[in-house]
C-alpha cells in the first residue's frame, strides 16, 4: 500500500486528563464552572484568544472564582492584543469603571501572558529553508519502500483508518526509531506500517551526516485500486483546510498532520507548524507535542530546548506518550545521573501504562540495560519486549533488549544466542552491525552490558 489521502474524517483524540477548547465548554454549558475556569485558564496562559475572552468574561461575571473586573480587563484585553474582536469591545467596556491606577496591575499580567511574552517563552520562531526541506524530502523517500499490508481482520470486518508515523532515517539508509503519532482507529494498522517502514531502504546520506527526521501519513482503504483514491486528494486537503480556518482544534492538526505527512503536497514543515502551534493552543496533546519536537530538533523552527520542553511537559501530563518518551530519551542522553534515570523511568511507566508500545520498549529497554542497577529489572524487561514486538518479529531491537536482559542477569549463553537473533536479522535488513557485535562478543567473555540501547535509533 502507498500512502492515500483520508478518506473517512475522524476527530482527533488522545489520552488527555485535562482540558481543551471543546471540553472548557462542555463544562461551562453544564454549569460546572470551576472546572470550565480552570481549563480557560490553562488554555489562556498557551495564548489562545477564545479561551483568553472566555477567562475574561468568567471574571467579570464571578463565575468558577472569584469576581475580578481588573483581571478581567486584563485578560480581555490580552485577548484583544491576540486579535480577538469580542477581547477589544469587553475591554472597552469594563474600562470606565477601574480605578486610576489599574494600568500597572494589568502590564503586570500583560507582562507574563501577553504575545511578547509568550513569544520569548513559548512560541517557536518558525522559518523555513527551501533548499534544506527539498533535500529532506528527498532523503525521507524511500528508494527501495516497503508497502503495508492491510490486515487480513480488518479487511474482513470492513474497518478502514489512517496512521502519522514520524521516522528517523539513520547513515546506513533505515529508518529506526518509528513512532506511532496519530492512528484512527487506534492500534489497527500500527504493526503493519512499523514493518513496512522496518523492510523499507532510503538515500545513504554517509557516515557522517545527521539524522535525518521523516514523517508519512497512511490511509489504509478498502478497495480494488488504492490509486483511484489520488484524485481526491486536493479536495480533501481543501475542505481541511476550510475547517481548520474556521479555528477547530481537531482541523487544524489534521491538517499540519496532511502537509507534513503527504510528501506529494510538497509542503515545508514550517507551515506544518504553524498549524500545529494553533491546535497545540487550543489543548490538543498531540499537536503540543508535535510542538516540543520541532523546538527540540530545530524543524521547520529555531531550535529551542526551552520552549520545547515546556511544550513536552503540557503534552506529558495529559499523558501524550510520544511526549512521555520524547521528555525519557532528553533525560538520559549522554552520561546521566541516577535521579535523572529515574525520572525518565517515571515517564516511561506512564506511557506504558496508557498501553504506548513505544513506552513499552523504551521501558523494557531501559530495565534490560540501566547503567543504575537498582533500576534494571531483567525478567520485567523480557516481558514487555515480548508483548511489544509480538507482531514484529523482524526487528532486531527486540531481540538486542531481550539479550541484555538476560546479560544482566547472568545468563551468559542465552544472551549470545539471542543477540546473534539480533545480529541475523540486522544483516537482512542493512543495519550497520558495529554496535551489535560489540554487544555480542561482551556476552560471550561473560560480562554483560549496560547503556542506552536505543541510542543509535
Amino acid at each position: 500500500m502507498i500512502p492515500l489521502p483520508l478518506l473517512v474524517l475522524a476527530c482527533a483524540t488522545s489520552h488527555a486528563t485535562t482540558a481543551d477548547l471543546y471540553t472548557a465548554q462542555d463544562a461551562y454549558n453544564k454549569g460546572d464552572y470551576q472546572q470550565a475556569f480552570e481549563a480557560y485558564r490553562n488554555l489562556a496562559e498557551l495564548g489562545q484568544p477564545t479561551a483568553q475572552f472566555d477567562l475574561a468574561v468568567m471574571y467579570a461575571r464571578g463565575l468558577g472564582g472569584e469576581q475580578n473586573e481588573l483581571k478581567a480587563y486584563a485578560w480581555a484585553s490580552i485577548a484583544a492584543d491576540n486579535g480577538d474582536s469580542n477581547g477589544r469591545a469587553l475591554a472597552a467596556k469594563l474600562r470606565p469603571d477601574l480605578a486610576p491606577d489599574f494600568e500597572k496591575s494589568v502590564e503586570a499580567l500583560r507582562a507574563q501572558f501577553g504575545p511578547k511574552a509568550l513569544d520569548e517563552r513559548l512560541l517557536p520562531k518558525i522559518q523555513s529553508s527551501e533548499a534544506a526541506e527539498a533535500l529532506e524530502r528527498e532523503s525521507c523517500r524511500s528508494v527501495h519502500p516497503s508497502t503495508p499490508e492491510f490486515p487480513p481482520a480488518a479487511w474482513e470486518k470492513g474497518v478502514q483508518g489512517v496512521v502519522y508515523a514520524e521516522y528517523t532515517v539513520v547513515p546506513d539508509g533505515n529508518a529506526r526509531n518509528m513512532r506511532i503519532v496519530y492512528a484512527q482507529p487506534q492500534g489497527v494498522f500500527d504493526a503493519a506500517v512499523r514493518d513496512a517502514l522496518l523492510h523499507s531502504r532510503f538515500p545513504v546520506p554517509g557516515n557522517d551526516s545527521k539524522p535525518i527526521h521523516c514523517t508519512m501519513y497512511y490511509d489504509f482503504v478498502k478497495a480494488a485500486a488504492f490509486a483511484s483514491a489520488h484524485p481526491t486528494l486536493s479536495g480533501f486537503v481543501q475542505r481541511t483546510h476550510v475547517e481548520a480556518l474556521t479555528g477547530r482544534p481537531s482541523s487544524q492538526l489534521l491538517y499540519g498532520l496532511l502537509l507534513s505527512g503527504l510528501p506529494e503536497l510538497r509542503r515545508p514543515r514550517s507551515e506544518a507548524l504553524y498549524w500545529f502551534l494553533k491546535a497545540a493552543q487550543a489543548g490538543s496533546s498531540i499537536a503540543q507535542y508535535q510542538v516540543g519536537y520541532s523546538l527540540l530538533t530545530g524543524w521547520g523552527c529555531e531550535r529551542d530546548e526551552n520552549k520545547g520542553l515546556e511544550w513536552m511537559h503540557h503534552a506529558a501530563d495529559q499523558d501524550q506518550p510520544n511526549a512521555q518518551v520524547a521528555l525519557a530519551e532528553h533525560l538520559l542522553r549522554g552520561t546521566p545521573d541516577d535521579e535523572k534515570v529515574k525520572q525518565a523511568k517515571t515517564w516511561l511507566e506512564r506511557a506504558a501504562a496508557t498501553g504506548s508500545r513505544d513506552g513499552k520498549v523504551h521501558l523494557a529497554a531501559l530495565l534490560a540495560a540501566s547503567p543504575d542497577a537498582s533500576v534494571r529489572d531483567p525478567s520485567r524487561a523480557r516481558a514487555l519486549s515480548e508483548e511489544a514486538f509480538a507482531n514484529l518479529e523482524d526487528d532486531p531491537t527486540g531481540f538486542e533488549i531481550r539479550a541484555a536482559a538476560e546479560a544482566n542477569a547472568g545468563n551468559f549463553g542465552p544472551a549470545a544466542d539471542t543477540q546473534q537473533k539480533a545480529i541475523e536479522r540486522a544483516s537482512h535488513l542493512g543495519w550497520n552491525l558495529a554496535p551489535l557485535k560489540e554487544r555480542l562478543a561482551r556476552y560471550q567473555s561473560q560480562q554483560s552490558w549496560d547503556g542506552d540501547l536505543l541510542a543509535s535509533q
